[in-house]
């Protein structure tokens, strides 16, 4: 099991990532956690950026990632969007 951080317009995404075996013997690898995100700041707290269970399988650990935080960016960019329009009202 492996957990990645990143960043996005100051905000920071952590997803993980768990390896697992097929009956051939290959790894396939799974986000197994929520992919979760916050402003990038101690207090603030995580947002689930999408539902929780296992997603996958990938055939390595960085495209399980790439898809983690593609998923954080979309829901990160929504509530950029959504602040902007409400701060428009």
């Amino acid at each position: 099991m492996e957990t990645r951080l990143d960043t996005f317009n100051g905000w920071q995404m952590r997803a993980t990532v768990e390896s697992r075996l097929t009956p051939a013997g290959e790894a396939k690898y799974y986000i197994i956690e929520p992919v979760t995100y916050s402003e990038y700041s101690r207090i603030a707290p995580r947002t689930e950026a999408e539902a929780r269970g296992a997603r996958g399988p990938f055939d390595c650990s960085d495209d399980a990632f790439s898809a983690a935080f593609e998923t954080c960016r979309r829901a990160i960019g929504n509530v950029i969007r959504l602040r902007g329009w409400r701060d428009a009202r």
